[in-house]
């Protein structure tokens, strides 16, 4: 998804910005934002500063994957909105800084895991929030990854739980259109919500059992439909049925197993971020969904949280996850 910088078309220098996500609904708080921001010496980008003749699509993405940080409007206007979505999909992906701002309504389910600002009623940024976006802009570096804000306290507003027909028809379309780590994403945030775990950000080994499978066949036919059945659950049951013998089921012993079967391990001790994890098409045999969750992957212990949440889908997919 990369592309050349000399390939680009954009009014402002190639210094790396925090790009602005948004509906337009929302230009008028977007405008005081963006005006607070540059007054504080914060580099932006937003779609304002496109020029005439810009490929919208290729050059927010590459904003994107450039940026110094992501910073989300939340409303209910953005919520059906499906190029901040996208957008937030890219910035996962890429592993970017991602700063939420709840202007109205509830916060997006992508985001459940990522603490956010409460700007209902128009409120503009705080110091505490413009000194970590100084402290992020000072310490850029191009080698260096992003500190990401910490997990949202638990009294947080609850983020917003859509239908899963919706949820469905949102990964169906990223299948057809080929954004295949979209839809990854989408289907770990699919599968936390039903358990009650989009705060937390992934499932515990226990979680299985709330997990319907008529869910999990629905989520199955999408990815089995757009791949010729190389991707899903059931291309990766076909891989790894069960632990190796001698080997707890749903143990790390377990996890290991299926995980070097699908091409997720090349190296445990350095599991690379979600950007650099995804290996060029064709992708081996049953490698999606990996059930990552980007939002959570800066915070120590990252690992063991994704191993269970593995482990929880799979026991489930075995008839071992309750009933």
């Amino acid at each position: 998804m990369a592309y050349l910088a000399d390939d680009l078309n954009f009014a402002e220098s190639d210094k790396p910005s925090f790009f602005i996500s948004y509906s337009r609904n929302d230009t008028g708080y977007v405008k005081r934002l963006a005006g607070q921001l540059e007054e504080a010496g914060l580099p932006i980008w937003y779609d304002a500063h496109l020029v005439v003749g810009s490929r919208f699509a290729r050059d927010t993405r590459n904003m994107i994957t450039r940026a110094l940080g992501v910073i989300v409007v939340m409303s209910g206007a953005s919520q059906e909105s499906e190029w901040v979505e996208r957008e937030v999909l890219e910035a996962q992906l890429h592993d970017r800084l991602i700063i939420p701002i709840l202007l109205s309504g509830e916060r997006f389910f992508l985001l459940a895991s990522t603490h956010y600002f409460d700007a209902r009623g128009g409120t503009l940024l705080d110091e505490r929030t413009l000194g970590l976006l100084h402290r992020v802009r000072d310490a850029y570096s191009p080698a260096t990854r992003h500190t990401w804000l910490p997990p949202a306290p638990p009294s947080a507003a609850p983020a917003s739980r859509p239908t899963d027909e919706a949820s469905l028809r949102k990964l169906r379309a990223c299948l057809f259109d080929g954004r295949v780590e979209h839809a990854d994403i989408l289907t770990t945030s699919l599968l936390l919500a039903p358990a009650g775990r989009l705060a937390d950000g992934g499932l515990r080994r226990g979680d299985g059992a709330r997990l319907s499978y008529g869910l999990l066949g629905e989520i199955d036919a999408a990815w089995a439909e757009r791949s010729g059945g190389t991707q899903g659950f059931r291309a990766q049951l076909g891989v790894h049925p069960g632990p190796p013998p001698g080997t707890p089921a749903g143990q790390a012993g377990d996890f290991y197993a299926l995980a070097d079967s699908l091409g997720w391990l090349r190296d445990r001790r350095a599991i690379p971020p979600y950007g650099e994890f995804v290996p060029p098409a064709p992708y081996p045999h049953g490698f999606f969904p990996t059930l990552r969750n980007p939002q959570i992957e800066a915070h120590k212990g990252w690992h063991a949280r994704w191993r269970q949440t593995v482990m929880a889908v799979h026991l489930r997919l075995r008839g071992q996850g309750g009933t």
